[in-house]
């Protein structure tokens, strides 16, 4: 099959202009750059008790020693030796560390201990969700306003499951010799995801691999490609389904195996950039290593049980910022010059976290090895977050920003953490079941996104939520400005958008909006903030989201089998 070249576009502001950005001390690049401070105000808002870390927060850098005393709950990380800014214009300071064993604070455990979540902040005040009922819905599950009621939603995306498990059928015969098994094993890994268990986030990020590797198998079965490209192609396949599998084992506890899942598929979108003839040698070899050594680091060589047992790890949330820089690498906007920092970032950074992960290795060289990551994931940081102020804000409207930004941080934020800090804002009856997985969003009516959820029940259920509120939640509680490109990504900016515009309504999203006009600023301006153009809807009003909240239990960073995480204060 042809690839279409993926031929980059140049930066929207000069290089001097972002030199001089990223210069300033309380500048933009700060604020994508520059660690949040534990407990830190945001937009004015009182001073509240940080939550420990989770799966979703930003990748924490290991020491550079071996392991120092754990760090209370509750108390601030010491500060990192990095000698980088110290007055970020979102107040944040400098990123804590995560002493060896420490992988990040990926969050797991099932059952009754996360459901506490949702019932320790159920609720709400009735006016931003309801329970999702089916009222007005047609025979194909669409209401009347539009949108799809969660059973049609999880309905399509089970016939996506299909079409996928049926074109690789389709390929089996013709893949190479050496792939059979492969094949087989990522079909049977989608025939799994029909199970009423699967979350619909794990089940999508398994279908979304599915089909890039599919595309890589045509490929791979066209004549005339070179063989050190067909060899690397090869390992790559043969590796994310394995490491898929592994991620799939029953005994990994749910929110781990999510987010390996998210990290092999943002890994899987550079298949197309290794089989690209028009990508330079150097970059090809490097992303060819990248996902050797991530998948190395997540899997151990594929022991079942490496993300659960072992050696002390250093695991998801270094993997989770490098997953990002290679999508980052993947997308067609991305420069050569960007592309080519970036590749060689996540190559050197892969091959530390794995280096730290290794049980063979001593702890001297662990030590030095997770001081590389540091280096590498606080250099990540910064080339994603040039990359953004280079694209400048999105010319995208309320709605459509809005269900991009939400997409984006259900895919790249531990389910437990949205439920600690949505659970306030949604209908009541999810509050008091649970939620297991915040898939998705889906534009509503014009100041509100239907939101699509599996309870801990099993139960797939839709509400909605006013933009202002949620859009304020996830910035102020969720995920701060100065983490939001390194955990999420580019969507990141549509985040930005929606903050911009929601401002103009008198809706506060702390830090993002700073951030937002700083990227303004720098990078390319959206052509209006007023008009059809923007879809400033009248309706919309003011909204307080100052106030207490609840703090997640701290969980340890690993779960082996059989453990019960901590009870939920």
């Amino acid at each position: 099959m042809a690839i279409s070249s993926r031929r980059p576009v140049t930066y929207r502001v000069c290089a001097s202009a972002v030199a001089a950005v990223l210069a300033l001390p309380a500048g933009v690049t700060t604020a994508l750059a520059a660690p949040a401070a534990e407990g830190s105000a945001a937009g004015g808002a009182s001073a509240r008790t940080a939550p420990p870390p989770s799966a979703d927060e930003p990748p924490a850098e290991a020491d550079s020693t071996e392991p120092p005393p754990a760090t209370p709950s509750g108390t601030a990380d010491p500060p990192d030796t990095d000698p980088g800014p110290t007055s970020p214009s979102d107040g944040s300071s400098d990123e804590g560390e995560v002493g060896p064993g420490d992988d990040g604070g990926t969050t797991g455990g099932d059952g009754d201990e996360e459901k506490k979540d949702g019932e320790r902040d159920g609720g709400g005040d009735g006016d931003s969700g309801d329970d999702g009922g089916s009222d007005g819905d047609d025979q194909d599950g669409k209401k009347k306003d539009g949108t799809r009621t969660a059973a049609a939603a999880v309905a399509e995306q089970k016939r996506e499951v299909d079409e996928v498990t049926e074109e690789l059928r389709n390929l089996a015969a013709e893949a190479p010799g050496e792939l059979t098994a492969s094949v087989e094993q990522l079909t049977s890994l989608l025939e799994k995801t029909s199970s009423a268990r699967t979350s619909p986030q794990e089940r999508e990020g398994i279908v979304g691999t599915a089909r890039e590797l599919a595309g890589v198998l045509k490929t791979i079965n066209a004549s005339g490609i070179p063989g050190d490209v067909r060899k690397d192609l090869v390992a790559a396949v043969r590796r994310l389904v394995s490491a898929l599998d592994v991620a799939g084992d029953p005994e990994v506890p749910p929110e781990q195996r999510a987010m390996a899942v998210v990290v092999l598929r943002r890994s899987a979108a550079v298949l197309e950039l290794i089989a690209d003839p028009g990508t330079p040698e150097d970059v090809r070899q490097r992303l060819a290593r990248t996902i050797r050594q991530l998948t190395g680091a997540l899997t151990m060589d594929g022991e079942p049980k490496a993300l659960l047992t072992g050696a002390p790890r250093q695991g998801l949330r270094p993997a989770g910022r490098i997953g990002v820089g290679l999508s980052t690498i993947a997308q067609s906007e991305t420069s050569d010059g960007t592309r080519k920092d970036l590749a060689d970032a996540t190559d050197e950074g892969s091959r530390a976290l794995e280096e730290a992960n290794d049980p063979t290795r001593s702890g001297e060289e662990r030590a030095e090895a997770r001081k590389e990551l540091n280096e590498q994931l606080r250099r990540l940081k910064k080339l994603l977050g040039e990359e953004a102020v280079a694209r400048g804000l999105p010319d995208t409207g309320l709605g459509e920003a809005a269900e991009r930004c939400t997409d984006a941080v259900f895919a790249s934020v531990s389910d437990r953490k949205l439920a600690g800090e949505l659970g306030q804002i949604g209908p009541a009856g999810w509050a008091e079941k649970g939620v297991k997985d915040y898939w998705k969003s889906e534009r509503a009516e014009p100041a509100a996104l239907e939101v699509y959820a599996q309870l801990r029940n099993d139960e797939h259920d839709e509400a909605r939520f006013e933009i202002a509120r949620l859009i304020s939640r996830l910035a102020e509680e969720v995920v701060p400005a100065s983490d939001l490109i390194a955990t999420i990504g580019t969507p990141g900016l549509q985040c930005l958008q929606s903050s911009r515009l929601l401002d103009g309504q008198g809706v506060g999203t702390g830090t993002w909006f700073a951030l937002a006009q700083e990227v303004a600023a720098q990078g390319r301006q959206p052509a209006s903030l007023t008009g059809s153009a923007q879809q400033l809807d009248d309706g919309y009003r003011h909204v307080d989201m100052r106030g207490g909240h609840a703090v997640p239990g701290v969980l340890p960073p690993l779960l082996r089998p059989g453990d019960r995480p901590p009870e939920v204060e």
